[in-house]
């Protein structure tokens, strides 16, 4: 006992602030609702458990999401371990559990920054870096596909530098299979597939001969069938045909089909075809910016000392680890940037990136205070970092349970809806959709009907608390959590394009989420119904699944006989400018302004009848094209705009 205090004591204020996040995370579990694809996940692992188990291969090739069975599979084990048939239970131990392993990846970013910079004062910064960011944070306790593959990228990044240090077969070979799980939590995990080997070639080229030759080859080897047996070990998708679906995975994965269009500085983007600037925008105002400037000085430093001692590069030194560490930062970005793969919410697919730049923040920090010989400017340094990490505990503090949705300074925060107008932050609404309903539940009413994330977020509440209460319905009098506000304010008239405000909330003066009804009744229908029979009777633009109607500054959509499924389905509307001046550059890039919008956020349903008002640009207007994918019944029209 007294060796193991022994072995600890030095590490004590890393272990103390590791206690300390646990302790808060146990305290916030409840606070944070279900993701979207979270019960996805569970259900996909469950076909490869009984692929395995009973060798029932009934569901598992008809799957799409053959990845990440790395990490879900020990949680959906750990739950039937533990005979968990409550939601609720099932999703706080994944909760949990994810958290655990989010706080396993500061630990990692302790050890790592502990051998590369020979300081625990730096390698509790770089733990701290890691764990403090706001977004990642709320994304530890829901996100089981992004946040485990930022945290085996710093346990590879780990086993990396003991592999290099070591340069024996089995660090390597441990080294493989740390690689080969992190290709099959995210396809990007081919990163240090591709960055290993490269530093190996090196090392080869600087063997003194034969024999250090011999060994280099046969550690990579080692490596190499490593990674791929553990790829093939944790995937059974590819047990059957191994390269007929490795070809499958990787064009599917490196292709994604899920399309979507953002907005990204106000300006609408489609996912699979990215602006240059998209990365590097979401990352730049979305982290912490001491980070930021810390992470730049970091690479600068690493590029500056490359350039001045070039032989440090080709040897087994601690430049040429960071700047392998570089390397893993800025090929993902220079790949992401010029070959434009369809990204989407942010940079949640690329959240792995974090892992290196924040050790480059950390050698940025230590590089800055060994510029100066003063101890006074090198404690002003440390201090300032201090305070910069002090700020983001705050950020966390004061935005819980809401981190997810944290912009910086770079981000004009203080007009209300502001950043609804620059960028997409409905994605990020997981624990918005819980605290909404739990708003909902303290209303005396019977029964709450509800849709959408609502009713996801009713798996995370006690059995008796939603019982008989919550009604999951796709109703057109169902509750569900919106995210275009405008200027309503609780308790203000409705008009003919708005919508009865129930619930809000304030984040950086935006509102970050709001509970409301779909349908109106009584004197607010009434406008609804005048703007119904001022249309119906005359010849619509486009005689579709819905009707539309032109008038001169808006579209009007009707529907006569209407059904939930009918306004469950964004609409796209694309607006081609008749005259250059008014073709910004994204109508440049795409023809067309989109103007997507949700039903729910525009219309109004009643009498059996859908209603939605959509305003148009005051520019001249080429011609309009709109539609659903989906849906009801999926549609589409256009129409030129008389002249």
């Amino acid at each position: 006992m007294q060796r193991l205090a022994r072995l600890l004591r030095p590490h004590s204020g890393a272990l103390v602030a590791l206690a300390l996040f646990l302790a808060a995370g146990l305290a916030v579990l409840d606070d944070y609702g279900v993701a979207i694809d979270e019960n996805l996940q569970r259900v996909i692992t469950g076909y490869n458990l009984d692929y395995v188990l009973r060798s029932d291969e009934s569901n598992i090739i008809d799957s799409d999401r053959f990845y990440g069975v790395a990490y879900e599979a020990p949680l959906l084990l750990v739950e039937r371990a533990l005979g968990l048939q409550d939601t609720r239970g099932v999703y706080l131990v994944r909760h949990l559990l994810t958290h655990l392993f989010f706080l396993t990846g500061g630990l990692f970013a302790y050890l790592l920054a502990r051998r590369l910079f020979r300081s625990r004062l730096l390698a509790t910064a770089a733990m701290l870096l890691f764990l403090l960011s706001p977004r990642m944070y709320a994304h530890s306790f829901f996100n089981s596909k992004d946040i485990p593959f930022l945290v085996m990228f710093m346990i590879t990044l780990f086993l990396a530098h003991r592999a290099f240090r070591r340069d024996t077969l089995w660090s390597f070979a441990l080294l493989g299979v740390g690689a080969g799980l992190l290709v099959n939590l995210r396809i990007m995990g081919v990163v240090l597939f591709a960055a290993v080997p490269a530093m190996r070639a090196v090392d080869l080229l600087m063997a003194s001969g034969w024999a250090e030759r011999k060994r280099t080859l046969v550690a990579t080897g080692a490596f190499a069938l490593a990674g791929a047996g553990a790829v093939y070990a944790t995937m059974p998708h590819l047990w059957a045909n191994p390269v007929g679906q490795s070809i499958e995975w990787w064009t599917t994965l490196s292709n994604h089909p899920l399309v979507l269009w953002e907005l990204l500085g106000g300006e609408p983007i489609v996912t699979n075809h990215v602006p240059a600037r998209y990365l590097p925008v979401w990352f730049s105002i979305t982290n912490i910016p001491a980070a930021l400037l810390l992470g730049g000085i970091g690479a600068l430093a690493v590029c500056g000392q490359g350039a001045a001692r070039p032989r440090s590069l080709l040897r087994n030194t601690r430049l040429r680890f960071l700047a392998f560490i570089a390397a893993c930062f800025g090929a993902p970005v220079l790949a992401v940037v010029l070959l434009s793969p369809n990204t989407y919410n942010g940079w949640r697919q690329t959240y792995f990136l974090y892992a290196p730049f924040s050790l480059l923040a950390i050698f940025g920090l230590q590089w800055l205070a060994s510029a100066f010989r003063q101890r006074r400017l090198r404690a002003a340094v440390y201090g300032g970092a201090a305070i910069a990490a002090s700020a983001a505990a705050v950020s966390l503090i004061l935005l819980h349970p809401y981190q997810e949705a944290y912009f910086n300074v770079l981000v004009d925060r203080t007009t209300p809806e502001r950043l609804r107008a620059q960028y997409n932050i409905a994605p990020w609404r997981v624990a918005a959709g819980l605290q909404a309903l739990r708003f909902l539940l303290q209303d005396p009413a019977e029964t709450i009907p509800v849709s959408g994330l609502l009713r996801r977020s009713a798996q995370l509440l006690p059995k008796f608390e939603v019982e008989g209460r919550v009604i999951r319905s796709d109703s057109f009098e169902a509750f569900h959590l919106s995210d275009s506000l405008g200027g309503w304010s609780i308790g203000e008239a409705v008009s003919p394009s708005h919508i009865p405000l129930t619930y809000r909330r304030q984040v950086y003066g935006s509102t970050l989420y709001w509970v409301s009804r779909f349908a109106v009744d009584g004197a607010a229908a009434v406008p609804y119904r005048a703007t119904y029979d001022a249309f119906v009777s005359t010849k619509p633009a486009i005689d579709s699944v819905f009707d539309v109607y032109y008038d001169a500054d808006s579209l009007v959509y009707i529907k006569d006989r209407c059904v939930p499924p009918d306004v469950e389905e964004r609409v796209f509307l694309h607006v081609y400018p008749k005259t250059p001046e008014h073709r910004s550059s994204a109508v440049q890039a795409y023809g067309f302004q989109n103007l997507h919008f949700v039903f729910r956020h525009r219309g109004a349903a009643f009498d059996g009848k859908c209603l939605a008002v959509v305003p148009l640009p005051d520019y001249p207007i080429a011609r309009i094209v709109t539609g659903q994918s989906g849906g009801a019944s999926a549609w589409k029209g256009e129409f030129v705009i008389p002249q």
